[in-house]
């Protein structure tokens, strides 16, 4: 007989990241270009990224949300 496993969502596990692409995070952010963005990682408060590999970085949207928060300002 088969096993049969359950749809129901484990408490345990931690939800899921939403992670975006660097053309997602341009698009999110509000940036012109691709480069906007690799001027913004040579900044020491740059936008947090996951390196996957030596060249894919990929962005968790909860992190850029906050990074995005934080540069807020009143001043213009």
């Amino acid at each position: 007989m088969a096993e049969v496993l359950s749809t129901t969502p484990n408490p345990e596990l931690p939800k899921p990241q939403r992670y975006l692409t660097a053309d997602e995070a341009i698009q999110f952010l509000g940036l012109r270009s691709k480069s906007a963005l690799v001027y913004l990682h040579a900044q020491p408060d740059g936008p947090p990224f996951v390196r996957l590999t030596a060249r894919r970085r990929v962005y968790c949207l909860v992190d850029l949300m906050a990074w995005a928060e934080a540069r807020k300002t009143s001043k213009r």
